[in-house]
């Protein structure tokens, strides 16, 4: 089996994560699948009414006429909000519930030498999901409010002209690059130990000391691999668009906007894009895991501490 509690390198963690993956990925979509079955029904049809529907439409928001900006309202329907409204309401119940499942797998894994209760990882999540709820509010409002401040901030220095845009940029792309760190890493720190938000905050600054380059390679190396093959899991709905996008040129001689018709083949291919990149974020989860185990061993030498103590009490009991 795999040991979970242990420190990683860069390119361990990224093995271990395809190796974990290939060993537990039927039975974690066996555990997620029975634990969610109805908000993941929910989540598919909400994602397949938007694809067939409105796909696309984010593109068709904002129509650029002589030189101005024009919303497109048609799109801002009741029926388009109702839409939305259940894709944004199934993703926020279901992804706190999905990234606890796999994490409390992976801790359970290690614990009981690779076997794994499902009823164990349903009462782990139970108990996280609210927490995480409430700190994905948490995080959501805090965010609002430090964007607003940096525009605020940004629209003083462009008065400034060039000196003032290049300060938005010094100080700007470091915060950008620390909060995606942060906020990726903050919901492990929370799930994996008994802390309130505060001192999960305050752990998770405390992890990423002389450890944010490493952290931040394995999120842009993990997030560069699953986003080469989510790339080449959409291929199918992009090579359809370009198909059908051509004929309706050669046909009528202008380019009609394909993701504005409802189109069943679309939304079809959408959807199995979208189940597909559901079982490809499995992986991203399991490459956190692995960091977070890392970033802790680093600062704490719990698990390293936990061996040389049972080599200890093994030599007692032979002796």
């Amino acid at each position: 089996m795999i040991k979970i509690n242990k420190q990683r390198n860069l390119d361990t963690i990224i093995e271990d994560s395809f190796k974990f993956f290939k060993e537990n990925v039927k039975e974690l979509i066996k555990i997620i699948w029975t634990q969610n079955s109805l908000i993941i029904l929910g989540l598919l049809i909400s994602y397949f009414l938007y694809y067939y529907y409105y796909f696309g439409s984010f593109n068709q928001m904002i129509n650029f006429e002589s030189g101005t900006a024009k919303m497109n309202f048609e799109l801002m329907s009741v029926k388009f909000l109702l839409v939305f409204s259940a894709m944004l309401l199934f993703s926020f119940i279901f992804f706190p519930r999905f990234i606890a499942a796999v994490a409390a797998y992976m801790q359970l894994y290690d614990q009981n030498n690779g076997q794994v209760d499902p009823d164990a990882v349903k009462k782990f999540v139970n108990q996280k999901f609210w927490g995480l709820i409430a700190l994905s509010l948490l995080l959501a409002i805090s965010l609002f409010i430090l964007v607003l401040f940096i525009v605020l901030v940004a629209v003083g220095l462009v008065k400034l002209g060039s000196a003032g845009i290049f300060l938005i940029f010094a100080m700007v792309l470091p915060l950008i690059l620390y909060l995606i760190v942060y906020l990726s890493l903050v919901y492990y720190v929370y799930i994996f130990e008994n802390k309130g938000f505060i001192d999960t905050f305050k752990a998770t600054y405390h992890y990423l000391k002389h450890r944010f380059w490493f952290s931040f390679g394995v999120i842009f190396i993990m997030g560069l691999i699953v986003s080469l093959i989510g790339a080449v899991l959409n291929a199918p709905i992009s090579i359809y668009i370009m198909i059908k996008t051509m004929g309706i040129i050669q046909k009528s001689g202008t380019m009609t906007a394909v993701s504005a018709q409802s189109d069943m083949v679309v939304a079809f291919l959408g959807l199995l894009s979208f189940a597909a990149q559901l079982i490809l974020r499995i992986l991203t989860v399991i490459s956190m895991v692995f960091l977070y185990y890392s970033l802790r061993e680093y600062h704490t030498g719990e698990s390293l501490y936990e061996e040389i103590d049972q080599i200890g009490r093994h030599e007692d009991n032979h002796n």
